[in-house]
């Protein structure tokens, strides 16, 4: 990555960006209630924000669900930054702060494979790539329409 390029702690400042990242991802965050969600939580969430002089090239926002794990609740990259180290340098800080919690799980719901959607295709091995390993897919967190797997990854 660029020499510019830093990975911080969310401020309220990013809010906007932020949401403006999930907004030119309308492939996978296409439900507006969801996305809205998604930027109230961050900062109230451990969120680390990706920025390069001041732009948001991308966070992640990560919520403590066990004394032993911690689920991603939102990742996102701008799309033109897709498979340029971006998605990796995130989760590997993120794999740094559960660590630090004493934790041993890191763990992401997404899109399961039951769903014929080639973006989830794409989210599913980037997390496979990076170790995380297929739990199950269950109809039970987001309906029959979005069938939800769960990977999980030991740190």
């Amino acid at each position: 990555m660029k020499k510019s390029i830093r990975l911080i702690d969310f401020e309220e400042r990013h809010r906007v960006a932020c949401a403006h990242v999930i907004h030119r991802l309308p492939d996978w965050f296409g439900i507006e209630a969801s996305n809205q969600a998604y930027v109230a939580a961050l900062g109230r969430l451990p969120t680390f924000v990706l920025e390069d002089r001041g732009a948001v090239l991308g966070f992640i926002a990560l919520e403590q669900t066990s004394a032993a794990a911690v689920e991603i609740h939102v990742m996102a990259v701008v799309p033109n930054l897709h498979r340029a180290g971006i998605g990796r340098a995130m989760l590997s800080q993120a794999e740094g702060w559960v660590r630090s919690r004493t934790c041993s799980i890191l763990h992401v719901k997404t899109l399961g494979a039951s769903h014929p959607n080639p973006f989830y295709a794409r989210t599913r091995a980037f997390y496979e790539a990076l170790g995380f390993r297929p739990v199950f897919e269950t109809t039970a967190f987001w309906g029959p329409e979005n069938p939800t797997l769960v990977l999980v990854k030991f740190i």
